[in-house]
């Protein structure tokens, strides 16, 4: 047998490899893993399984391995094989590789908008995983961690934009944050909610506060009947046209964005315009002038307005009712009625217009002439043009008799109406069923009536009848005629008396005595006459005589025919207070003893006891002087002197004497025919006595009572006037007058303005003058009572002070010419100029001397120029339109010296010594080396010499120095010699600007 032995090779598989590590922890699709090398590997597999399973490969011939595709979120177990040929090696040790958690995708937010949440979801990552989720709006941040792909948020501010992340974490990664997502909460409370209605076109503005996190706003009206209107607008207010009027809207406004609507919780109410009224009518009740407007409910009215207007004018009222009262509405006019609903915001369109037509006005001009004789009427009156016809009525004033008519025309007349009676006539205009109201009454008074029960007695003595009657019905005054044939005829006047006197009958004649009654219309029919015979005079006549103040009256008369003296004359005198005298006398003339002033006197002779028989002169008349004026009023008028003097009436008296006698001899007399008169030209500050006399014929009355005049005090005179310009006020100062109490002084100012002083003594001051103003100055006495006339004006103006300070600032020296600059104070006055004045001397020497002036300027500053070595004094005056100061105070001063002179070098470059002559006004000299600038000085002394030592310098000058600056220099000459210097000084003298040497 054979055994064949073949000879089998075994490789040993590959080690397992060691050491597995995995690298790249927590990356996104990446990883690798590394490895101890195996050996008889000729390669390796490494190979990552993931938690669902998957595997990813890689074959490789070196110890490490990296993938580009894994998956995120995954956690791959990762192991190792070694292969060699077709032999492979068990499985390494597993070794981990965490991916990255995946990023959120597909993040959605939404909004609970009763809830107030916001919820967030995602796709959910592979693995197990835990989310922070960030919520961010403005500067506020918000984080919440969740294992599930939702997330909830409670209490986000309102109205807020949110962006929301969500970042995966797992045990070992953390993972990149999601794209953001956003979403807005729901829109803020709304507030201030408010309306605004336009009345006339019912349109309603709704406005409100913005709300954060609205994109837009609906505003809603709603009422509890359903009844609703609504606007919307992307801004804080919108307009609801055309409500339904009289309703009452409860207003709400909600806040909408793209998540959430938002009602407010706040609402108003608004009343819409009320309904218009409708149904309207209007009675006129023209007895009152007034008319009733009606009309039906209108919805939302609380009140009503009722308006009638017409081109004249308006009647109005107003109620919560459905009906109205226009009072007082004019007559005669056509007026358009309207009614319009209120409530307490708006009013509703007027109602249909309505005509109404008020009461026809009553006639005017109303007139009425009275026919005298036929005892009618015509009444006539202007035309109204509103009435159809007219009614007229007439009322006699005893209520009794009456009349009327009815008419379309403008006249009418009245028949048989009753004398003596005032009718009061009344028209009034007719309109359909419309009375105009009662026009005002006219008054006529028809004729008065005839006169009755005359009779009468003659005075035999005057030789004039007395007729009485008895009172007629409508008469304001009374005629008597007295008719004796074709040639004698005599009459009286009486106003209210049933009595009259007719005077100045005719001896022996009959005579038919009638009256008649007159009103301011119509004369009577006479009344029937009365007879009555006067009897003859068969005397001749006689004279009378008044004794003027002897209380007597003288009567002479020539006997009769064949008279031997026996016969007894007895004078009898009436007076015109029907008092008598009388006397007698066989002889030819008697005296009636106990006649009195201011009395009329009828005067008649009779050789019988009885005056009416016909041996009787016929009557003289005559006049007693009259009785001294009583009353007598004297008024002072003080602005021109003179006095109004008055006194009351004497009956006889023809003219008056008035006389005015004054204390210092000053007699005024005036003679009038009046009671009064005024006396002019009287002197002031004097006592009149005052009376007067009446004259009648040759005799004057004696002077009635003295009155006592007192002129008002005399201008005062002397006036002067002291103006104090520091406190713009003036000093005034007069001459005293007697009996003045106290004076008034004033100054006035050309436009009329005016300010016074008071003062008991004869000084005042008046005070706020106004600088730069003129004033007339003039002073008033007054005694208590009357005030002087002013006395003659003194112009004086408010001028200016002078400059409180007066300041100088000398300039450097040039040519020996330094020119000072003065400056001082403004004064406060208008309008204001000044001029600096200069007086001085030069060199100090009394003969040179000058005088200088600037010339008037605005500013308060002006610059001389002025030699050197001069001293001055300088002053200055301030001036406008009211006057020129008085000079300021002096300002003393100089100008710096000149140069000095005799300046005499002597020594050497080690010592030397400088000596000089004194220079006016200086204080100091001072020695400088002028080789170096600026030049050094070397020695100052205030006396005129000066030592120097160590000289390195020949070119030396010397200077004078005062408070107001420093000469020019001198040269000093080094050479030994003696070196003067001469300074030419020339006066100046300058006045406004003109130079004079």
């Amino acid at each position: 047998m054979h055994i064949l032995h073949h000879h089998l090779r075994f490789s040993p598989a590959p080690c397992i490899p060691r050491n597995v590590t995995t690298d790249d922890q927590c990356e996104f699709n990446a990883g690798s893993v590394s490895w101890g090398p195996s050996d008889g590997a000729e390669t390796y597999v490494a190979i990552a399984t993931g938690l669902d399973g998957h595997t990813h490969q890689c074959l490789t011939n070196i110890t490490s391995c990296t993938w580009n595709d894994l998956h995120c979120g995954e956690v791959y177990t990762v192991v190792v094989q070694s292969k060699e040929g077709n032999c492979t090696s068990l499985p390494s040790n597993g070794s981990v590789i965490h991916m990255e958690p995946c990023v959120p995708q597909n993040l959605a937010a939404t909004v609970s908008c009763d809830m107030n949440v916001v919820s967030l979801s995602w796709d959910g990552s592979n693995g197990r995983n835990v989310y922070v989720v960030s919520a961010e709006a403005g500067n506020q941040t918000v984080e919440l961690t969740t294992e599930v792909p939702i997330a909830h948020f409670s209490d986000f501010d309102c109205g807020q934009k949110y962006s929301f992340t969500v970042t995966p974490h797992n045990m070992l990664c953390s993972g990149n944050s999601s794209t953001p997502a956003s979403i807005e909460t729901r829109p803020c409370p709304l507030a201030g909610i408010s309306t605004m209605q336009d009345c006339l076109s019912g349109i309603v503005m709704v406005t409100w506060q913005t709300s954060n996190g609205s994109d837009y706003y609906t505003a809603t009206m709603q009422t509890e009947t359903g009844v609703s209107g609504m606007c919307m607008s992307e801004s804080n207010e919108c307009s609801v046209p055309s409500l339904s009027c009289g309703y009452n809207f409860s207003v709400s406004v909600t806040a909408s964005n793209t998540q959430c609507n938002i009602t407010s919780t706040q609402s108003t109410s608004l009343q819409s315009v009320p309904c218009g009224a409708t149904n309207v009518s209007a009675v006129m009740d023209c007895a009152n002038s007034t008319a009733l407007v009606s009309w039906s409910a209108s919805r939302g009215a609380v009140q009503y307005s009722v308006m009638a207007r017409s081109s004249h004018s308006n009647v109005s009222c107003q109620t919560s009712d459905h009906s109205c009262s226009l009072e007082n509405i004019p007559c005669g006019r056509g007026y358009t009625v309207q009614v319009v609903a209120m409530n307490d915001n708006c009013s509703s369109v007027p109602s249909q217009p309505l005509l109404l037509n008020s009461a026809p006005c009553p006639p005017q001009n109303v007139s009425a002439e009275v026919s005298c004789l036929s005892n009618g009427m015509t009444i006539s009156w202007d035309a109204v043009k509103e009435g159809d016809s007219f009614m007229v009525s007439a009322m006699a004033d005893d209520g009794v008799t009456s009349g009327s008519c009815d008419t379309a025309n403008t006249v009418c007349s009245i028949s048989n109406v009753t004398c003596g009676n005032t009718y009061t006539l009344e028209v009034t205009s007719v309109r359909g069923a419309c009375r105009s109201q009662r026009g005002q009454g006219h008054s006529v008074l028809t004729a008065p009536c005839q006169p009755q029960g005359i009779r009468g007695h003659l005075d035999c003595v005057t030789n004039s009848a007395w007729i009485s009657w008895d009172a007629a019905p409508g008469a304001d005054s009374y005629t008597v005629l007295a008719v004796g044939g074709w040639d004698y005829q005599a009459n009286c006047t009486t106003s209210s008396n049933t009595t009259c006197e007719v005077k100045d009958l005719a001896c022996g004649k009959l005579y038919n005595f009638s009256v008649t009654a007159k009103n301011g219309k119509c004369d009577s029919r006479p009344s029937v006459t009365l007879n009555l015979q006067t009897a003859l005079c068969t005397l001749s006549s006689i004279t009378a005589a008044p004794l003027c103040h002897n209380a007597s009256i003288l009567v002479s008369w020539n006997l009769m025919d064949g008279d031997g003296g026996n016969t007894v004359y007895t004078v009898t005198a009436e007076a015109s207070d029907h008092t008598h005298l009388s006397c007698n006398n066989t002889g030819t003339s008697c005296y009636l003893t106990g006649a009195r002033c201011d009395l009329h006197y009828t005067v008649i002779v009779a050789a019988s006891s009885d005056q009416c028989s016909s041996l009787r002169s016929p009557p003289s008349r005559i006049s007693m002087e009259p009785c001294p004026p009583r009353n007598l009023v004297v008024n002072a008028t003080c602005e021109d002197n003179s006095a109004q003097v008055s006194w009351s009436a004497s009956p006889v008296a023809e003219t008056y004497h008035v006389v005015a006698e004054g204390g210092d001899g000053h007699v005024h007399t005036y003679n009038t025919t009046s009671t009064n008169c005024t006396i002019s030209e009287l002197h002031c500050d004097q006592q009149y006595t005052v009376f007067v006399s009446g004259s009648h014929g040759n005799c004057s009355s004696e002077a009635s009572r003295n009155a006592t005049l007192n002129t008002g005090p005399c201008q005062p005179d002397g006036l002067s006037v002291t103006f104090q310009c520091n406190n713009q006020s003036a000093v005034l100062s007069w001459t005293p007058r007697d009996n003045a109490v106290h004076y008034s002084g004033c100054a006035q100012a050309g436009s009329g303005d005016m300010l016074c002083c008071y003062s008991t003594d004869p000084t005042c001051t008046i005070q706020a003058l106004d600088c730069g103003t003129v004033y007339n100055f003039s002073v008033q006495a007054s005694d208590g009572t009357w005030n002087s006339s002013f006395s003659e004006p003194v112009q004086s103006g408010a001028a200016p002070c002078p400059p409180d300070a007066v300041d100088v600032q000398p300039l450097p020296m040039e040519m020996e010419i330094q020119v000072m600059h003065f400056s001082w104070t403004q004064i406060p006055c208008r309008d204001n100029e000044y001029n600096l004045k200069l007086t001085g001397r030069l060199l100090g020497d009394g003969e040179a001397q000058f005088e200088l002036s600037s010339y008037w300027t605005r500013v308060t500053y002006f610059e001389i120029p002025l030699p050197c070595g001069s001293s001055f004094s300088a002053t200055v005056e301030s001036r406008n339109a009211a006057g020129t100061s008085v000079p300021s105070g002096p300002l003393n001063d100089t100008t710096a010296p000149c140069p000095p002179s005799g300046v005499v070098y002597s020594g050497n470059s080690s010592f030397a010594r400088v000596v000089w002559n004194a220079s006016v006004l200086a204080t100091t000299y001072t020695v400088y080396d002028n080789s170096v600038t600026p030049k050094a000085r070397l020695c100052s002394s205030e006396g005129l010499s000066c030592s120097l030592s160590n000289i390195a310098s020949s070119n030396l000058v010397i200077t004078a120095t005062n408070a107001a600056g420093e000469s020019q220099t001198t040269t000093i000459t080094t050479s030994g010699r003696n070196f003067c210097v001469f300074v030419n000084v020339s006066v100046v003298r300058m006045r406004y600007g003109k130079r004079q040497t």
